[in-house]
């Protein structure tokens, strides 16, 4: 395969494709590899799917049998229901349209390329493709969805390797949005096409996309022609391109509506300091943006897959974290950007695990900003509803949290997403040592949580006993069992942080001690078989449940042996149920994940966590993108997958920092195979922690806290021990 076309917009370094940070697929006969998705772009409102034709995948059948249906979507823009038809499901995201680029040689349009290859550069949120057509015509693009403003900025560079003159029409094509609610018209306004439509949906708003050139004001960006063909708004320029000769031409779509006047964001992101001008200049602020996020951490390990995973994983994170929390993923096929608190926990959890605690804020915003609605679920006075019965979230959140968005189901009978709030907020506040958020926002949520194990589920004994009523844990266990194990660990973990919380602020004197001795006699109530937790009573069952003591709710360290047995039984047998539904054959990236960190907390050699997160890497799509379920020919369920990229990145983070009920561990999921590695990681209490060893010793340790009389305690693995200089093991036990 060769490419004549270099796009000539800067930095984009194609040829380091060994670099974990660039991504490529290529195609030498022009056709789809199997496993191809196009690649997602995404500032955390606006979610694009862009193909190597430079152009928004709509429509593939393909793509659908994967569960996945791309397009532009706009978070917070939905639906309330399906108008015309009957359905469970409710609460879509409205259609945004989609564009392509158009090109037309000599007269006839090109839609599909002879050869292409795509990269994209995830440390800067770069999409690039190149790609030769018919005549010796070649086609490179850059696109990217700016961090900072709701503009799609697109730029194409068209080349004539052949030695005859080609007539050229080169631009964009925008499909305007359709539904039955979606009342719109084009328009032509200075050069623009500019789409304008009123939605009667969840909310009456009023939106506009405006599609314009954004190579500045000189006289080439004057020259496109702007018309309306049918449903599309159409801007190209028309050119005779000589031999050896290229052209560049550049767009801006620009998104605006007045939703915020309706559902105000919780997590409202800093406006631009500057007005939108071209091209080069909104690349130059996005990359900026996107180079600051990653240099809050870094990673240097030697096996390259984890290295691409904890790429991904940031990347992933970040073009999912919304201004309403952080959704499974912004697209119709993810549950339409619906909000599930298991699954945003695993996402905030990665992200304080990497650094980020910016991307990280927007679920505790969101539970503390919307916790009066969870509070008015389980009281009687609407006017009064704290510090009485709990809260209770919603299974599937819309961005108010002010609706049960789910479809109708025993999913419905779940109760751990109480505690998966708690640990949501509470493990924000103990990774960024933020005391004043937690007391003016966090502990009032973990609170409540509490409150709701306390008063309406958990069931006291005149024994002196307690139980967990029953409940639905994990869905593939099927409808509500008693003493669920998964559930009860995670009241567990509720009550024991909500009591935590209350000690460190000084309140609710009255409510730590009731809430520690429910805790302890939860403990006590937890099922057993053969020396070993089981997923609840009687159960025949394997479930990925068991292992929840050690992770995600870390409520036991390693001298409980009945969940240390647990996590070996699962370990060794897991590989036969290893998915979160009963399909597939081999283990999902989410429960590969959390197997590692269950090996870890529970120090099993025999199974250690890299091995899992090897595993995990097996399931890797095309650019490295985590799937619920990646099994070609067997199970391919919804690539771009929010809930895998979280949980993989804490276990990664975990390997170098772990945080264990006796201090953090540093380097403890390390293997012995691993000689040279370095890392700038966050530990709990607001601390940094640098790295580095080199041929298997320690060559530099430094921690930085903003508050040293609550540095927790380090400890080193004794091998690093053994050869660290002295003035190093001082800062560690």
């Amino acid at each position: 395969m060769k490419f004549t076309a270099v796009l000539s917009v800067g930095a984009l370094a194609l040829a380091v494709f060994a670099d974990a940070t660039v991504r490529m697929v290529a195609s030498p006969d022009g056709r789809e590899p199997s496993d191809y998705v196009p690649a997602m772009l995404s500032n955390g409102r606006l979610n694009v799917f862009l193909d190597y034709r430079l152009s928004v995948s709509t429509g593939s059948k393909a793509l659908a049998r994967k569960n996945l249906r791309p397009g532009i979507w706009w978070e917070g823009r939905r639906s309330v229901d399906n108008p015309g038809a009957a359905s469970r499901f409710g609460y879509g995201l409205s259609p945004q349209g989609a564009f392509r680029t158009r090109l037309v040689v000599d007269g006839v349009e090109q839609r599909d390329p002879k050869c292409w290859r795509q990269t994209l550069d995830l440390r800067r949120a770069l999409m690039a493709t190149e790609a030769d057509y018919a005549g010796g015509v070649t086609l490179a693009g850059e696109a990217f969805v700016a961090q900072a403003r709701n503009v799609v900025a697109v730029r194409q560079e068209v080349a004539n390797t052949s030695d005859v003159p080609h007539k050229i029409t080169l631009g964009l094509a925008y499909t305007a949005p359709k539904g039955d609610r979606l009342q719109g018209a084009w328009t032509v306004e200075k050069g623009a096409a500019v789409w304008k439509m009123r939605c009667f949906e969840r909310f009456v708003t009023d939106e506009t996309i405006r599609v314009r050139p954004a190579d500045g004001h000189h006289v080439a960006a004057l020259c496109a022609e702007t018309k309306v063909v049918g449903d599309s708004g159409v801007l190209v320029r028309t050119f005779t391109l000589a031999p050896k000769e290229r052209r560049t031409a550049a767009w801006f779509v620009v998104f605006d509506d007045n939703l915020a006047k309706k559902l105000p964001k919780v997590s409202p992101r800093p406006c631009p300091a500057t007005p939108l001008s071209d091209y080069d200049a909104l690349r130059a602020e996005h990359v900026a943006d996107w180079e600051a996020y990653g240099a809050e951490s870094e990673i240097r390990v030697p096996d390259a897959r984890i290295q691409e995973l904890f790429e991904m994983a940031r990347y992933h994170l970040r073009c999912v974290s919304t201004e309403w929390s952080i959704p499974v993923g912004i697209m119709p096929s993810h549950w339409a950007g619906r909000i599930f608190a298991f699954d945003e926990m695993y996402g905030v959890q990665g992200l304080v695990a990497a650094g980020h605690f910016a991307a990280a804020k927007v679920a505790p915003d969101f539970r503390a900003a919307t916790l009066t609605n969870a509070c008015i679920r389980c009281n009687r006075s609407a006017d009064k509803p704290f510090h009485r019965s709990g809260a209770r979230w919603v299974w599937e959140a819309a961005e108010g949290n002010d609706v049960e968005c789910a479809p109708l189901g025993y999913w419905m009978d779940h109760v751990f997403q109480q505690a998966a709030v708690a640990q949501t907020v509470w493990t924000y506040c103990r990774y960024t040592g933020d005391r004043a958020y937690l007391a003016e926002k966090g502990y009032d949520v973990i609170r409540e949580c509490a409150l709701f194990f306390r008063k309406l589920q958990v069931h006291d004994l005149p024994d002196g006993t307690s139980f967990m009523a029953k409940c639905t844990d994990l869905e593939r266990l099927g409808t509500g069992h008693e003493r669920a194990f998964m559930t009860t660990c995670g009241a567990i973990a509720t009550l024991r942080a909500a009591a935590d919380a209350a000690e460190l602020l000084g309140r609710d004197a009255d409510l730590v001690a009731d809430f520690r001795s429910c805790a302890d006699r939860l403990v006590a109530s937890l099922p057993e078989r053969d020396g070993r937790y089981i997923a609840y009573p009687g159960c025949t069952e394997e479930s990925m449940g068991t292992l929840a003591g050690f992770y995600p709710f870390g409520i036991f360290d390693r001298s409980n042996a009945k969940q240390v047995a647990a996590v070996a039984h699962f370990l060794e047998n897991g590989e036969a149920f290893g998915n979160m539904y009963s399909t597939g054959k081999r283990i999902c990236p989410w429960y590969a994940a959390t197997m590692a960190m269950a090996s870890l907390r529970a120090g099993n050699e025999r199974h250690p966590p890299v091995r899992w997160l090897q595993e995990a890497a097996r399931s890797a799509g095309c650019w490295g993108e985590y799937w619920e379920i990646n099994e070609p020919g067997v199970s391919e369920f919804r690539p771009w997958f929010m809930t895998a990229a979280g949980n993989v990145l804490y276990a990664i983070c975990q390997l170098l920092v772990a945080d264990l009920p006796d201090g953090v561990h540093l380097a403890a999921g390390v293997p012995s195979s691993w000689t040279d590695y370095s890392f700038r990681l966050p530990a709990p209490g607001g601390v940094t922690v640098s790295m580095e060893v080199k041929d298997g010793q320690l060559v530099r340790l430094e921690t930085e806290s903003r508050d040293s009389a609550r540095k927790p305690a380090f400890v080193l693995p004794p091998a690093l021990r053994a050869g660290a200089p002295t003035r190093l093991c001082k800062q560690v036990q």
